[in-house]
């Protein structure tokens, strides 16, 4: 693809007043903080559950808890779980829970601002208010702290852009303790325009000795957890379609709709998925040294960096849950907003918006292989990091051509 045709157009008119911005989500925090979520917000009873018996001094991963009729298990470290223990101390922590929760993804919309070039913000929020399944609203019902864990983490990303390596390490070793599979981040380090190794052995010693701290300060229990977690009968495992668009989870839907055998498919999913993972890691590290040879400033390589690592992380997640497609946003946006043939955005702006025409599928008479029409999200993904891919320094090269 030539280099010229993929460059974003950085002519775009000006945004909202920063002020109008934050008009708009005050008023949305507001009406969170007064009005309850339209489902159960069953993530959150589950954190304040598993907290509350962590407080009491049991273990909350001897036993599954039951929110709602319906027992779960505890899948965070015991230091995760000290997070939720002032909302477990309220009374009724739901309406503080969603206040807090649109306030973080009000400012996340503001530090989005701030990592993007300019463009328009009416459009870029509608996006990212509507597209990927909705994450912020998927989150919202359920009660998970997504939008308060990509917060933290994007202001991870602001100090990878900054240049402050250092405290970035140490920031994403502490935002990664709550799901882990954000410490992957910290390979952006050594795709940084001169690779840090350094403090990348920095992040991952504080990463590491975080974690120990699980063992210290709650004796006995960390074994509990990383049992849970490798638990290979456990049906969260299985989440997959809308709920779970990970490659890893296509792949074994696909394969079991194919064989009919659930353990087969998971061992075939497990081996093929490593190829996979393997092409993602190597293209995108090409694609980053390609930009970081290449014309522009640091902090412009840098910012690209961080758009097409959370573009290749969301193929590489083995779990990557609806909320969690938060992270795609910014990068999907440039994609979008590039000129990239339309051949390749028209798809992606399609795929982003419909999430699941899985019960559409099967009323066509696809029978089982309507499961390709429920990770619409996924191939959306696809399309952002394989557009970023192309890209090479977008910023600068759209100010050459001036």
């Amino acid at each position: 693809m030539a280099r010229d045709a993929v460059t974003v157009r950085l002519d775009a008119r000006p945004g909202l007043p920063a002020k109008t911005l934050w008009a708009l989500v005050a008023a949305g925090a507001l009406a969170a903080f007064f009005v309850a979520p339209a489902r159960e917000p069953w993530d959150l009873k589950l954190c304040l559950a598993c907290a509350e018996t962590l407080a009491a001094g049991e273990d909350p991963y001897g036993r599954e808890q039951i929110v709602g009729g319906v027992s779960f298990p505890c899948l965070y470290p015991p230091l995760a779980f000290d997070l939720y223990r002032p909302f477990a101390a309220m009374g009724d922590p739901v309406p503080w829970w969603n206040a807090l929760k649109v306030l973080g993804f009000a400012a996340l919309l503001l530090l989005w601002r701030r990592v993007l070039p300019p463009g328009r913000d009416g459009w870029r929020l509608a996006f990212a208010l509507g597209a990927f399944g909705t994450p912020f609203f998927a989150e919202y019902r359920s009660g998970n702290a997504g939008s308060l864990e990509q917060l933290a983490l994007w202001g991870t990303f602001a100090l990878f852009i900054a240049g402050r390596y250092a405290a970035f390490a140490v920031a994403l070793a502490a935002v990664a303790q709550l799901k882990l599979q954000p410490a992957l981040f910290l390979g952006l380090l050594l795709l940084a325009p001169k690779p840090r190794w350094k403090e990348f052995a920095l992040g991952a010693a504080v990463f590491a000795g975080l974690f120990g701290l699980n063992e210290l300060l709650h004796p006995g229990l960390l074994g509990g957890y990383l049992s849970r977690l490798g638990d290979p009968s456990a049906a969260w495992r299985y989440e997959r379609g809308p709920n779970n668009c990970s490659a890893w989870a296509f792949l074994q839907h696909l394969l079991e709709t194919a064989a009919g055998s659930r353990p087969l498919a998971s061992r075939w999913a497990s081996l093929l998925v490593v190829p996979w993972s393997c092409f993602v890691a190597a293209v995108t590290a090409l694609s980053a040294r390609r930009v970081a040879t290449g014309p522009g400033t640091d902090e412009e390589k840098r910012r690209f960096v961080v758009l097409l690592g959370t573009a290749a992380f969301a193929l590489l997640a083995p779990r990557f849950k609806d909320y969690a497609f938060f992270l795609v946003i910014p990068a999907a946006l440039v994609a979008l907003e590039s000129a990239a043939p339309l051949l390749w955005r028209a798809p992606l702006l399609v795929f982003a918006a419909l999430n699941s025409t899985k019960a559409a599928a099967e009323r066509m008479g696809l029978g089982p292989w309507a499961l390709v029409a429920g990770y619409f999200k996924l191939y959306a993904a696809v399309l952002v990091w394989a557009v970023l891919v192309s890209l090479n320094n977008p910023w600068h090269s759209r100010r050459e051509k001036r």
